[in-house]
Order: C-alpha cells, then sequence, then structure tokens
C-alpha cells in the first residue's frame, strides 16, 4: 500500500509540470459514473443496485506526447492509468495499466513498444452499436459469455506496426509471452484492416494467445461495418473465439442503429445473438466446472445528451435471455458464482450517469 501510495503521488506532482513543460505533451482524461439496477443478476431472482464506475466509458487519466525529430519522423509516447470513479482505486493493479509505450511515427506508419491495444480492440469496437466513439460501457451486451471477444484488449511485452494508406488503416501486433521453456509460450500474434471512404466503414480483425504451458491457443476474430446516411449510423457484426483445448466455440452476431436526434441528443439500439458450444467450462473457478453449449439474446438502448462538447448525461437499458450453460457463464461473471441448475434465465439493466472528458 505504501508503494502504491507513493507512486500516485508521484504521478500527481509530475503530471502538472509535463503538461506544461513543453508543447508536445498533453494531459487529458475522463471521469464516469452511473447508478445501476440490475434484476435476477444470479439467476436465483436476487436484484443489485450500485454505483458503477465507468458507465458509459473508462474512467481515466493519461499523458501523450510527440517530439519533431527531423526528415518527417517524430518521437511518441502515450501513458494512461484507469481507475474506478466509485472507489478511487487503480485499476488493472497498474500505475499505467490502460497503455504504456513508447515508439516512432513518419509517412511510414508508426512502430511503438510497451502495454497496448491490439488490433481487436482497435477495430472491433469500431462497429458496437453502442459504443458510438465513447468506448464500451459497464453492461456492454459484447461482454455475454465473460467478456471473452476482445483477447484482452491490451498486449504485456508488445511490439505494434500501424499505418494508413488513404480510406485503409492497418494493425499488426505481437507480444513477447517471456516464459521459460519455448519461445511461442505466452505470445500473442495478430492484426487487422479497416476501410473508411465516405459513409461507408468495414473491418476485419484476427488475433491469436498461446497459454503460459503452452497447452492451449486461444484464437479470436472480428468482422463488421456500419454506413451513415443523414443523421443515422447503421451497424453490422460478427465476433468469434475458439479455444484449441476442449475446442471450446463461442460467437457474437449484432446489428443496431445510431441517430443524431437533436445536435445534443444521440439515441442508439442495437440486438446481439450470442452462442456457446462444444467443452465450454468457467473461467475463474479453482476446479473449471462443465457448462456446456448454450445461447444467449440480448437488447440494449442508449440515449446521451450532451450539455457541452466535455460534460454528457446518459439514460441505458438492456435485457439479456440465457439459455443451457450461457447461464452458468453470465452468473460466474456477474455474480462471481456459477449456476449450472437453472436451464434459462433473464436478466434486466438499467444505468443512469454521467460522463466529464478535461
Amino acid at each position: 500500500m505504501k508503494t502504491s501510495a507513493s507512486l500516485w503521488l508521484l504521478a500527481a506532482g509530475l503530471l502538472p509540470c509535463a503538461a506544461h513543460a513543453q508543447s508536445g505533451v498533453t494531459l487529458y482524461g475522463i471521469v464516469s459514473s452511473a447508478v445501476r439496477y440490475t434484476s435476477n443478476v444470479d439467476a436465483r431472482h436476487h436484484d443489485q443496485a450500485g454505483l458503477v464506475s465507468g458507465g458509459m466509458v473508462g474512467s481515466r487519466f493519461g499523458l501523450k506526447g510527440t517530439e519533431d525529430l527531423g526528415g518527417g519522423n517524430r518521437a511518441i509516447f502515450q501513458l494512461e492509468s484507469g481507475f474506478n470513479s466509485d472507489d478511487g482505486r487503480v485499476a488493472y493493479n497498474a500505475l499505467f495499466g490502460r497503455q504504456a509505450w513508447v515508439g516512432l511515427a513518419g509517412d511510414w506508419g508508426s512502430l511503438t513498444f510497451g502495454r497496448q491495444y491490439n488490433a481487436l480492440n482497435n477495430i472491433g469496437w469500431a462497429f458496437d452499436p453502442l459504443d458510438q466513439g465513447w468506448g464500451n460501457f459497464w453492461s456492454d451486451p459484447l461482454y455475454i459469455g465473460g467478456d471473452i471477444f476482445f483477447q484482452d484488449y491490451r498486449i504485456n511485452n508488445s511490439v505494434v506496426y500501424q499505418r494508413t494508406v488513404g480510406p485503409f488503416s492497418v494493425q499488426l501486433d505481437y507480444g513477447a509471452g517471456e516464459q521459460p521453456g519455448g519461445m511461442s509460450r505466452g505470445t500473442t500474434l495478430g492484426g487487422g484492416v479497416k476501410y473508411q471512404q465516405g459513409a461507408l466503414a468495414l473491418g476485419v480483425a484476427y488475433d491469436q494467445r498461446r497459454s503460459d504451458d503452452g497447452g492451449n491457443t486461444i484464437r479470436n476474430y472480428s468482422v463488421g461495418g456500419s454506413y451513415t446516411v443523414g443523421k443515422a449510423t447503421a451497424y453490422l457484426g460478427h465476433m468469434g473465439r475458439r479455444e484449441s483445448a476442449g475446442d471450446a466455440r463461442f460467437a457474437i452476431s449484432f446489428l443496431g442503429l445510431g441517430y443524431q436526434l437533436t445536435p445534443a441528443l444521440h439515441l442508439s439500439g442495437a440486438y446481439y445473438r450470442y452462442r456457446q458450444s462444444g467443452a465450454v467450462t468457467t473461467q475463474f473457478q479453482d476446479v473449471p466446472v462443465h457448462l456446456g453449449g448454450g445461447n444467449a439474446d440480448s437488447v440494449a438502448l442508449v440515449a446521451d445528451y450532451a450539455f457541452s462538447k466535455r460534460t454528457s448525461v446518459y439514460l441505458e437499458a438492456d435485457v439479456v435471455h440465457m439459455r443451457g450453460g450461457t447461464v452458468g457463464r453470465e452468473t460466474e461473471y456477474w455474480a462471481g458464482t456459477p449456476v449450472t441448475d437453472v436451464s434459462q434465465s433473464t436478466r434486466v439493466g438499467v444505468m443512469a450517469g454521467v460522463r466529464h472528458h478535461f
């Protein structure tokens, strides 16, 4: 605790200085909190209410900067810390748990090193109908099955290459496993391409990760698209996951619509269909419990009202109906204990919150 406190005090002292020491450094952040009510959270008809951190986007603060090196090249870096706005604790058990990288950039693209977002995150979230550029929210339907479709979002010990050429944006990423006994143990490898031309956007991404002991390889992929007509944007996407150990398979398909009703009010809604099959087990139990196949349907609606460019309030509602082994995955993830003796269950949630950018 003393070490964590010292780090926070050091960061608090350095951030204002860094933000003013050179014009190429920017201090930024988001604070977002919401009040949420969830019915039947554990498939035992127990409800839950509380103040949740993040709400429509994870709370954070960070530093990012650039230095001109001449010849069209520049040095770049980003340090970003996540925190829980409900209790003030550091997220991800790290001072800069969201991002921590440094690298070089130029007309040839960028090459960066550190803890960074994978291609699935950078491309896949762009087609979530409820994202709208804000980031994932606390109870996003893409979390059905235990938040498994993004390979943990970030890669430690990673090298990432990115480049934009015309309407195409490309990312390649590699994470060193740093495990004894084999070069491939614990490694990650992936990439993706996004196309953006006028009203149309398309994207595809893939990432895989070997387990630390080399006995399992997890493969995730994402495909999606969006199209804008006037004030409305339609979204369509599909994500999948396959685990080589036990051949567990997961998939989620979704479609939705966003509409800018007024300059301040944005409305969005979406439908999600989730499926799991094969030797699916629990995620967090010391001894994994077999769950098997199942599926779920979810509908979610969001209204976001902007008081200014920096401050918004939002209202969200969602319903998830799960069947078969999906009941166990969902109750373990949200309530901590997997339920295996219930064949189907419905969970309803509502959330209201505020988001401020600085």
